[in-house]
């Protein structure tokens, strides 16, 4: 039927509608042309490229499913025991997150093909929330991810997630990193020394799946989203990740020396505000019971103030130095720590109410967290910045 016998057989519409029906086919003849016609078109470098890491790391990537005893002893599959995963070598070990299989009595694995294997574990670490599983890979193309140098993180840079959000299946988003900081899980305090911030959109289920740069190198272990925020997740780096999963081979978990103080770093502002001379270092806030720090007579701070919105706790020990390293930032002091072992004897340098001393102490195996940790209540972990919340260590 030709234009002009529509316009007859249409003649009795109104011309409001008559003119809408031709502006309609214009724009329909208009877009036709146009070189955005082709929804499937990849139009950019940067389009195309995404779409390149996402089937490279898709078959890299895994959904991880864990199962419970319920309290009658039967095995429970629960919706909240989903997350993901990540292949690091051909003799099939996966890296994912502690708290995805936290308390598991089984665990499944689901390779990008769709085979379903069953997963032991090798070791778990709750406090870098890192964990280690085995599979055993059945004939096919399974292709390890390659590890990157998040040393090398800039901000600004474009970082990819790709994971199983309430395990719908694969998904992937992008974004920046927003910064490098430190978070601490709210309720055990735990310390981590550096985490990746990223605008990269992740939800329940991404957790243990990999971040990844531009050119398919896994970056970090995605872990955390801060809760009531938007777009600011946490990511383990992957030069962290690495070194966990060498002592988790070996022995299964993660050896840490245990001094058995928190405390806060003294700064400028304190200084100033409460016209104190205290000397920099980290003050003691509090002493764990049965730790070295209590044997050899740490004091804890006693005294309570809130200075400008923000908890202390005056009066304790002031630690300067460990070994003849100064400790005045929080980074000075993990790096000492990195260097230390359980059952090393170190020098403290102290002040106690103005006075300088030196004590001795021999450090101890960290106690595991108190446990089990329920994975339902830290599939996004409570976490608030280091700066808000004492540091132990």
């Amino acid at each position: 039927m030709s234009e002009l016998s529509i316009w007859f057989h249409h003649r009795s519409l109104k011309l409001p509608v008559l003119c809408g029906v031709l502006l309609l086919g214009l724009l329909l003849n208009e877009y036709s042309s146009s070189p955005m016609a082709g929804a499937t078109t990849l139009n950019t470098p940067e389009e195309m490229n995404n779409v390149r890491v996402y089937k490279h790391l898709a078959k890299s990537t895994v959904l991880i499913a864990s199962a419970y005893l319920s309290h009658h002893h039967i095995l429970q599959a629960s919706g909240k025991g989903l997350g993901s995963g990540v292949l690091i070598d051909n003799q099939g070990l996966i890296v994912t997150n502690a708290h995805v299989i936290a308390g598991a009595a089984k665990i499944t694995v689901t390779l990008y093909d769709g085979t379903r294997v069953p997963a032991a574990l090798v070791g778990s670490d709750l406090q870098s929330d890192v964990a280690l599983l085995q599979v055993t890979l059945p004939k096919g193309t399974y292709i390890p991810a390659a590890l990157g140098d998040s040393d090398k993180l800039e901000v600004g840079q474009k970082v990819l997630a790709i994971g199983h959000p309430f395990g719908l299946g694969y998904a992937f988003s992008a974004g920046i990193i927003s910064g490098f900081g430190k978070m601490m899980e709210a309720k055990q305090e735990i310390f981590q020394e550096r985490v990746i911030q990223m605008t990269t959109p992740i939800n329940p289920g991404n957790s243990g799946g990999p971040l990844v740069d531009s050119e398919d190198r896994v970056v970090g272990i995605n872990s955390a989203t801060l809760m009531g925020a938007q777009n600011i997740g946490f990511a383990i780096p992957i030069n962290t990740v690495k070194a966990i999963v060498a002592e988790l081979r070996t022995n299964g978990r993660v050896i840490r020396p245990w001094l058995g103080i928190k405390g806060k770093f003294v700064t400028d502002e304190l200084r100033t505000l409460i016209a104190l001379p205290l000397v920099d270092g980290l003050l003691v806030v509090d002493v764990e019971e049965g730790s070295p720090a209590e044997r050899i007579g740490l004091h804890a701070g006693e005294l309570d103030v809130v200075i400008q919105g923000e908890p202390w706790v005056l009066g304790g020990d002031i630690i300067v130095s460990v070994d003849g390293q100064d400790v005045k930032t929080s980074e000075q002091y993990a790096k000492v720590f990195q260097q230390l072992t359980a059952k090393q004897p170190i020098e403290l340098r102290i002040v106690r109410n103005g006075d300088r001393a030196t004590v001795l102490v021999t450090l101890e195996e960290r106690p595991s967290p108190p446990g089990p940790v329920q994975h339902q209540k830290i599939d996004v972990p409570p976490i608030v910045p280091q700066a808000m919340g004492f540091v132990p260590f």
